[in-house]
């Protein structure tokens, strides 16, 4: 009779040797195995090679294990959060390697050594620093960088429930890069909260069956995380009215029916803004397409979240899907739109949102690479000036590229403004502010064809206009 149930998370884990490549799943809290984690600090296996969407938090679950010295190298999305001041430390100190990756090519990636795939060519990255090196080919005028399978020797996730023959069932965003790192693994270990018996999960319930995979055991765990602290970075520093009044500018332009994603920081603030009598679907890159909004104080759910890490209310309807899924709909063109911030836009659409390319500056792309050249129109929400006073959008980006010629329209405190072949185009001012003065502190030439001056301020201008002036006042 098969049984891959373990008798201990230390027993699960007993056979991973030093020099191993491991996969560890999870987005922020969601689905972060982090009994595995601890078990396999105590284990002691050394020379890791780590493959996981962030790099820890804090100093516990994967910063704790990169602390102790175990990993060697890192295939990550995103390593630089709120609280990653241990990967920070040992990256800047020359002890770890990183190979930095878009966030969907580690999720394909994954996918590809568990199907068999030997390479793919994906748009993903082509024309930025992460293409450099890599071979390229056009197909049917479109531009692609070839990618390889991340094959891994072990797994550590976390599900809902499991069986005794290692089929597992994943709770909400939890799922995420479960089901694909299981694939790609030659062993999966998952800690799950509920023992089911065999037939217990019916095959429309299945999310990993038991006979895709070699798993050595499936641990028993107890215990939901109930908080996380994480936080979403990118978060522009302005004031709060003027945030709100920039998302509802940003859902005012969201026509009804619109598959839309929402990155992180100041564009997940727009879903609060959509109209209610309305129809949108949102889309969320850890893998949730439906209509939601911020969930209310007391009632949040750290296994529902969305690309910020914040705690969401999904509403009836929805879908939950893993991380090659959610971003094979970006590339293959099934968004709308999607909303990013950015560091830079040039004149003629190239978005800057990743990296500065300081010397000692950690990158971190996630999933913008895949969104800038997967929606059909990039909405970038972001301040007018930069730190340094100087404006942000540019006649050519300095900071290395998420996307070339990707961005349709530009958000400021200040502007609506349009990307078009002949040039910026403003749509709005905010507030009180004069065509004059907006040119003034733009460094490319501003079309005003399209602007209606008139008289008085809608409410929505109102909550602008003081942030706006005393910004050109600095």
């Amino acid at each position: 009779m098969i049984d891959k149930l373990s008798t201990s998370v230390q027993a699960a884990l007993a056979g991973i040797p030093d020099g191993a490549t491991i996969a560890v799943g999870g987005f922020g809290g969601a689905g972060m195995p982090d009994d595995l984690i601890e078990a396999l600090i105590e284990q002691g296996a050394r020379d890791l090679t780590l493959v996981s969407n962030n790099a820890g938090q804090g100093d516990t679950g994967l910063a704790a294990l990169l602390k102790a010295g175990r990993v060697r190298r890192i295939l990550c999305s995103y390593p630089r959060m709120t609280g990653s001041h241990v990967f920070e430390t040992l990256y800047r100190a020359g002890k770890i390697e990183l190979e930095i990756v878009p966030q969907g090519n580690l999720a394909e990636r994954l996918r590809a050594a568990g199907v068999g795939v030997g390479a793919f060519f994906t748009p993903t990255g082509f024309g930025t620093l992460l293409a450099e090196g890599k071979e390229t080919r056009t197909i049917k005028d479109r531009d692609y960088v070839l990618e390889y399978p991340i094959h891994v020797d072990y797994a550590l996730i976390k599900a809902e429930a499991g069986d005794r023959w290692g089929n597992l069932v994943y709770r909400k965003t939890a799922r995420n890069f479960g089901p694909v790192m299981a694939m790609a693994a030659k062993n999966t270990i998952a800690s799950i909260e509920r023992f089911l018996r065999a037939g217990r999960i019916g095959p429309r319930d299945h999310r990993n069956a038991g006979h895709l995979r070699s798993a050595p055991g499936v641990a028993p765990r107890s215990g939901r995380r109930t908080s996380d602290t994480s936080k979403s970075s990118g978060m522009i520093g302005m004031d709060k009215n003027v945030r709100i009044a920039m998302a509802q500018r940003v859902a005012r332009d969201i026509t009804e029916g619109s598959y839309v994603n929402l990155g992180i920081g100041l564009p997940t603030l727009v879903a609060n803004h959509l109209p209610l009598d309305k129809d949108f679907f949102l889309h969320s890159e850890n893998g949730v397409l439906g209509r939601w909004q911020a969930a209310a104080p007391g009632e949040e759910d750290w296994d529902m979240i969305n690309a910020g890490k914040e705690p969401i209310e999904l509403a009836p309807g929805g879908a939950f899907f893993h991380h090659a899924d959610s971003f094979g709909m970006m590339r293959g063109g099934h968004l709308d739109v999607c909303v990013l911030g950015a560091f830079q836009v040039s004149v003629t659409g190239d978005l800057a949102n990743w990296h500065t390319g300081a010397p000692d500056a950690i990158p971190a792309v996630g999933g913008a690479m895949d969104l800038a050249i997967g929606a059909k129109r990039v909405f970038v929400m972001m301040e007018h000036l930069g730190k340094d006073g100087r404006s942000k959008l540019l006649p050519a980006c300095t900071y290395p590229l998420t996307g070339l010629g990707c961005v349709s329209r530009v958000y400021t405190e200040l502007a609506t403004m349009d990307i078009t072949a002949s040039g910026v185009k403003v749509l709005e001012l905010i507030g009180d502010i004069t065509p004059q003065a907006l040119q003034d502190v733009t460094q490319v030439p501003l079309d005003f064809s399209a602007v209606t001056l008139r008289g008085g301020s809608s409410t929505l201008q109102k909550s602008s206009t003081h942030s706006a002036l005393a910004t050109l006042s600095e």
